[in-house]
Formats: C-alpha cells, structure tokens, sequence
C-alpha cells in the first residue's frame, strides 16, 4: 500500500514544486529588497496610521526622530530627502519618538499632558486618542508607552497583510513566468511520473537534503522539464499547448504554500513510503 504509484506520484509532484517555489521565493525577496517594498509599505503604514499623507508633519517627525529611523541625520523635510527608510520599527521605539514629539514628559497631571497633546499634534483624531490613553493610564508616562505601542503594533498587521498579499501577487506571477520560461509543466511531469515510477524513487535519497541542495538534485532525476526540440514541437499543437499552461498554472499556484510547506510535506510523505515492505 505505501509502494503505491499514487504515492510516488506525489512525492514526484510535491518535489517539482518544492523547487518553483524556491526559485520563486528567491526571486520575489530579490526584487522585494531591490524596490525597498517593505521599507516602503511601513512608510505608507506610519503616515496613513498618524493621518500624515503628505509626509509634512507627525510622520516626518517620527522618521527624523533616531528611535524610529538612526541612519538618517534626523533633517529630511520631504520623503525624497529622507536618505533611508527602515524595515522595521519596534513597537516601544515608535511610542517612546512619539512621546518625544508631543512633547509628553513625566510628572504632569492629566489635564497637563492633554495640553502638551494638543499644542503639539494638530490631527483632532490622534488628539482624541491620546487623550483617551492619557485618561485610561492615569497620565503615567510607562503606561502611555506602552498603550501607544500597542496601538502601532496592531497597525503594523494590517500593514503586513497588506504586504503579504502584494508579495503574494508577485510570487505567483514570478512562478508562472518561471514555469513557463523552464517549462515547468506539472502535468507532462506527472504523466512521467505515472508511467516511470522508479524516477520518484530516486527522491527518497534526496529528501535529506537542505532545500538548496534540492534544487540541484532536481535536474537530475529525469523529470521532464526544460526546452528541447521534442518539447518545442509538442507545443506547437494547441491541445499541448493548453495542457502545458495549465501545467504551468498549476506550479504557480502551488508556489503560494511556500517552499517550507513542501519540504516538510516531501520529508513526511518519503516517511510514509520509507514504512512499508521494500
């Protein structure tokens, strides 16, 4: 039962994934670091979190500020100036640059720290929501750090959702370009598969192997992929044409899950065969 076609099949299957999604992967993080996209969604988070869309006021500030951006000189007066962005800001860094901007110090009374909100932040929603904070924390300056943090920790999700799924995109279009580039097609691979099963035998030794190393082995296990005369002349039918696109569809979709998703499934899947009679 476990030595079946089926299984070798899978195990097949999930391997020509496992290496898309690596090349995929890559290829997604390189142009995300090429384009700054993170450091550029997290600015467009803290301006749309402090209601600063055009970078001249709260969000200017806070990225002058060294807590929330140390490798800048703290004198950007526009987002063209700003000479770097960071990719990340902790939580209780953001709250205590904003602590300093509006000026909050330690040791005022309720009504004082109100007044020192509303010289310094001219936004009357912000106004409204530092003020609810003061009043709940008693006006102790800890307490207020830390409810600010909070408030920007649960911002910065939505900022990394909205992330993710840009990246999401990217990912999928990058798979099917790579699939179809190295004629990637799931379903000539599995037809292979079916009728050659000793092929997905040979992935049990590789299984063990760090996910780079993978990639390598992938080239050398007779799987169908690639340009060749005969691939090129198969396409040139429709029929093979619609099949191998949607071959390529399939591997691009399959990339989503990420690589660790199908490592772990290919390790747990060569178990699974690795348990019956030999």
């Amino acid at each position: 039962m476990f030595d079946s076609a089926i299984l070798d099949l899978a195990i097949g299957l999930i391997f020509a994934f496992l290496m898309i999604s690596l090349v995929a992967s890559a290829a997604t993080e390189g142009v995300a670091s090429a384009v700054g996209w993170r450091a550029n969604a997290l600015l467009q988070g803290v301006k749309d979190l402090v209601n600063d869309p055009q970078f001249t006021g709260l969000a200017r500030d806070l990225y002058n500020h060294a807590f929330v951006n140390a490798r800048t000189d703290g004198t950007a007066t526009t987002e063209a100036t700003l000479s770097a962005k960071p990719s990340y800001i902790d939580p209780q860094q953001f709250a205590r640059a904003l602590i300093d901007v509006a000026k909050l110090t330690q040791g005022a009374d309720v009504n004082g720290i109100k007044e020192q909100i509303k010289a310094t932040v001219q936004n009357q929603q912000l106004q409204t929501m530092l003020n609810g904070i003061v009043d709940r924390t008693g006006g102790n300056i800890n307490r207020i750090r830390d409810d600010i943090a909070d408030w920007f920790d649960k911002g910065m999700d939505r900022v990394a959702g909205s992330y993710k799924r840009k990246a999401q995109l990217w990912s999928f279009v990058i798979a099917l370009l790579l699939a179809g580039v190295l004629n990637v097609d799931t379903v000539k691979i599995a037809e292979a598969l079916w009728h050659q099963p000793m092929i997905a035998k040979a992935i049990t030794a590789s299984a063990g192997h760090t996910a780079q190393q993978t990639v390598k082995e992938f080239s050398k296990l007779g799987l169908p992929f690639g340009w060749d005369e005969q691939a090129i002349q198969d396409i040139k039918t429709g029929y093979n044409l619609i099949f191998a696109v949607v071959g390529w569809l399939i591997a691009a979709v399959a990339s989503l899950f990420g690589a660790p998703f199908w490592f772990d499934s290919l390790q747990k899947f060569t178990q699974v065969r690795g348990a019956g009679s030999s």
